[in-house]
């Protein structure tokens, strides 16, 4: 799979799956803005943890080394440390399945935080060490775009949700396929 598809094709698996989800939903609050936006929040970070697991265990896995060579990278320990974060942002994504509480918020922001800051150094490397590979490259528009989206949705999320964005403990607890 090429570099652009490796990082859009997630993309777009997430977006389908949480408009179906949208359409088949049988939540009691289906069909209200909240529960809309719930729903493509939710499969953004779950969908996209799910995407830095598995690109998290790339970094530390037998292929690590290929794989720093597609991104224009020597391999080095902090590749291994990379990784391993990928997986800790990984894993608060698709926690976020299960809890809508602060989880939520501290999974967002931690990705967010992380990936702009990946996309800053791939910029660096591009610009400072001509560093053009596609897996160099290619990771730009999803580093900076997804995370955006992601905040943009849960702002929207916690306005829909009531006074200060307070979720009541009934919302809080409520799963994606509750």
């Amino acid at each position: 799979m090429g570099s652009l598809a490796f990082f859009l094709v997630p993309v777009v698996i997430v977006v389908v799956a949480a408009t179906i989800h949208v359409r088949l939903d049988k939540h009691l609050d289906r069909g209200t803005h909240r529960r809309t936006i719930e729903l493509y929040l939710i499969w953004l970070t779950a969908g996209s943890g799910a995407w830095s697991i598995f690109g998290g265990t790339g970094h530390i896995g037998p292929n690590s080394t290929e794989i720093a060579e597609q991104i224009g990278y020597a391999p080095s320990m902090f590749q291994w440390e990379v990784g391993w974060a990928d997986i800790t942002i990984g894993a608060l994504g698709v926690g976020t399945i299960w809890r809508r509480d602060g989880w939520l918020t501290a999974a967002v922001w931690s990705w967010a935080l992380l990936y702009w800051g990946d996309a800053i150094g791939h910029v660096m490397e591009w610009v400072a060490h001509d560093n053009n590979e596609p897996s160099n490259v290619w990771v730009l528009p999803t580093d900076v775009g997804v995370p955006l989206v992601a905040v943009i949705l849960l702002a929207a999320y916690r306005r829909a949700s009531g006074p200060a964005g307070r979720l009541t403990p009934a919302q809080a607890g409520a799963g994606v396929g509750a």
